[in-house]
């Protein structure tokens, strides 16, 4: 008996090659812009959503923000999406020990970073940055150095350590934020983000200062 013989043979039709060919380049051209925004939301950008008013009147509840996870040496003034599941404080001796923080993540104006000296004068509600007043036109309240209930962190006037940053949200009257034990001095290594834009509500869409 003779042995069969199985194999495929390849179709010889240029009309279908080429709309097979065709379709490929259009599947291609659609996923290669697909996978870069997938990158790019992964490591470069992320989402970020407001939960609360204590960055009012800049940011609102429910503002959808663009935020960079690129690392950058944060400045005064940027405003930032930070990790708080751990609190940075000074112990006794001078030291630095790490406290409970909120667990969660939360976003907040930075007002001083490694190496300058931070003073809240409480009978003016006014920040001082090495002696200068710090000029903030976006606050909604005055600057108070505790909110009743909630433990202060620092004695004012104080020097930043390097590698930390001082956050503060814009509407100072209920923001929990450096001021307060929950919060304390924020590791620049837990800085998830630096905001870029308002991307909703549409009408309010552009960069945030």
């Amino acid at each position: 008996m003779p042995m069969m013989k199985e194999y495929v043979r390849f179709s010889r039709n240029p009309k279908l090659h080429r709309i097979v060919g065709e379709a490929i380049d259009i599947v291609s051209a659609a996923m290669i812009p697909i996978f870069l925004m997938i990158l790019l939301f992964t490591y470069v950008f992320r989402v970020a959503i407001v939960q609360g008013d204590s960055m009012l009147p800049t940011l609102q509840n429910e503002d959808r923000l663009l935020v960079s996870q690129l690392r950058t040496r944060p400045h005064t003034g940027d405003i930032i999406v930070i990790n708080a599941d751990d609190a940075v404080l000074f112990a006794p001796s001078g030291g630095l020990y790490t406290a409970e923080g909120l667990h969660k993540s939360i976003v907040k104006r930075v007002v001083a970073v490694g190496g300058q000296t931070l003073d809240i004068s409480s009978a003016e509600g006014k920040v001082y940055i090495n002696g200068e007043l710090l000029k903030e036109s976006y606050l909604y309240t005055d600057t108070l150095t505790q909110i009743p209930g909630l433990g202060n962190a620092f004695e004012y006037p104080f020097t930043i350590p390097e590698g930390f940053v001082f956050v503060m949200g814009d509407n100072r009257d209920i923001s929990l934020d450096s001021r307060y034990v929950n919060v304390g001095l924020v590791s620049e290594d837990e800085i998830e983000g630096t905001v870029l834009l308002r991307l909703y509500p549409l009408e309010k869409l552009g960069t945030i200062k």
